[in-house]
């Protein structure tokens, strides 16, 4: 009974170290999260709207937009909350920022999958790598300019 005590304590607390407001590995796993929800919604939006008729390039182009607002709220309210501009010229600066890295992942996920393709990697493989270089290179994009620690 003590040992399972035990076991659950530390358990929670590699939890609460992960999950810590201001520490870099809180603020990736929180990012973690919302890019997941974000994936999550797009994928939906996209479904349900080629479900209900509309053309797929429309479908995909308004899950994505869907998944990065619901990205931008959920990042700058949960993984980088003391680093969010306030209202006005500063947060526009860093909504701008935030949409254009989302572009710049798109443009990579894009130009990696193609050249995949292209040298004979199976699509599904070449996605996979295209989606960690993405989330790797827009997560360190925002971290450094987006939400950089000085915003003013």
């Amino acid at each position: 009974m003590l040992e399972t005590a035990r076991s659950s304590k530390a358990t929670i607390g590699i939890v609460g170290a992960l999950f810590a407001p201001h520490t870099l590995a809180g603020r990736f796993a929180r990012y973690g999260l919302a890019s997941a929800g974000g994936t999550v919604i797009d994928l939906m939006a996209f479904g349900l709207l080629v479900w209900g008729g509309i053309g797929v390039g429309i479908a995909a182009a308004s899950g994505y937009a869907l998944g990065t607002v619901w990205h931008w709220q959920m990042t700058s309210r949960t993984v980088f909350p003391d680093r969010l501009a306030q209202t006005g010229e500063g947060r526009m600066r860093q909504q701008a920022l935030f949409f254009a890295t989302a572009v710049m992942g798109l443009v990579l996920t894009t130009c990696v999958v193609k050249i995949g393709v292209l040298q004979g990697v199976d699509p599904v493989y070449a996605k996979i790598a295209a989606m960690c270089a993405s989330f790797t290179s827009v997560w360190l994009l925002r971290l450094m300019f987006v939400f950089a620690e000085s915003q003013d």
